[in-house]
């Protein structure tokens, strides 16, 4: 019986010119892919800064004033920060009361207790002022950290405290309190050239540091401001008592108080405040002195961790 050829396979001459096709494909792919990420910002850049003394000590425990961290734009920083947002819309979900607190520039928090004892019966504390002069009045310190404010505040620093249910009439349980601080950073080489601004967000549960995220904004040139982080709207029915254009126009809030709250998007590579604002970074001059947006709205648009959380979210 004879033997059929075999059909089967590609001959030398096949191969060769396909190897040469594929080469021409993949290596025109290469230079396609080089050409589009050489255009691209950077994300994994990292830097070795200087922060004030006392920093890092009271951030992170660490007796050091240098710190290498990630330079903004940054995704690694990125998806710590979406880490946060998840514990942070988690801790709120299991909250009785939220307050958000100013504190003045380069004060650091000292202040993260596991419980706080319980106001007297009557003791009203439904605005963030009030629940800041109930904690000065039994907290030794707090009167130098946390800053009097009213709707929105003029500093970048802020503590949230989220409040708990509590089984014991005489004390109430602290979930968590959030840090999140702007300081200077400098070149650790030359301490006096300052290369950008270090933004730290940090949750603390029963006095340690469980979470956090950081990056630092290279000088940009140009106005840099985080101001206001927190806007607070109170209820409605405050407008029964006239009190001013700088404080009615936020007391729209139909049932419970509420705070616009704004952290730091490592994604965004600075911290300068759109053309638009008005040189103080506060005050917007598109709106009128009756419009809250008056306050804020040079915040829109700059970061996605952009929080609207009520002021007492299990009621």
């Amino acid at each position: 019986m004879r033997r059929l050829p075999h059909n089967g396979g590609f001959t030398a001459a096949e191969m060769l010119v396909a190897t040469m096709i594929g080469s021409l494909v993949v290596g025109a792919a290469a230079l396609a892919f080089s050409t589009l990420t050489s255009g691209q910002r950077q994300f994994a850049a990292a830097a070795k800064v200087q922060l004030p003394a006392g920093a890092q000590k009271n951030f992170y425990a660490i007796d050091s004033d240098t710190i290498t961290t990630h330079v903004a734009p940054n995704l690694g920083s990125v998806a710590l920060a979406e880490a946060m947002r998840e514990r942070f819309y988690t801790d709120v979900a299991q909250a009785v009361a939220v307050y958000c607190l100013y504190r003045p520039n380069n004060t650091w928090n000292t202040i993260r207790p596991t419980s706080l004892a319980a106001p007297s019966f009557g003791t009203a504390m439904d605005t963030p002022e009030a629940f800041r002069a109930y904690l000065v009045s039994i907290t030794s310190g707090a009167s130098s950290i946390f800053s009097t404010y009213r709707n929105f505040g003029s500093t970048p620093n802020i503590s949230i405290f989220v409040l708990g249910y509590s089984s014991d009439a005489t004390s109430i349980p602290v979930l968590a309190v959030y840090d999140m601080d702007f300081v200077a950073a400098y070149d650790p080489s030359a301490s006096t050239q300052r290369i950008g601004t270090y933004a730290s967000v940090r949750r603390y549960a029963g006095g340690q540091l469980t979470q956090y995220y950081d990056v630092v904004y290279p000088t940009s040139g140009q106005t840099e401001s985080w101001a206001p982080p927190v806007v607070a709207f109170e209820r409605r029915s405050r407008k029964a008592i006239t009190e001013g254009a700088s404080i009615d126009p936020f007391k729209v809030a139909a049932g419970m108080p509420f705070y616009f709250i704004f952290w730091p998007d490592p994604a965004e590579d600075s911290l300068a405040v759109p053309s638009d604002a008005m040189p103080s970074s506060i005050l917007n001059g598109n709106y009128s002195s009756t419009d809250p947006r008056r306050a804020y709205n040079h915040m829109a648009g700059r970061t996605s961790y952009m929080f609207t959380v009520p002021m007492f979210p299990c009621q």
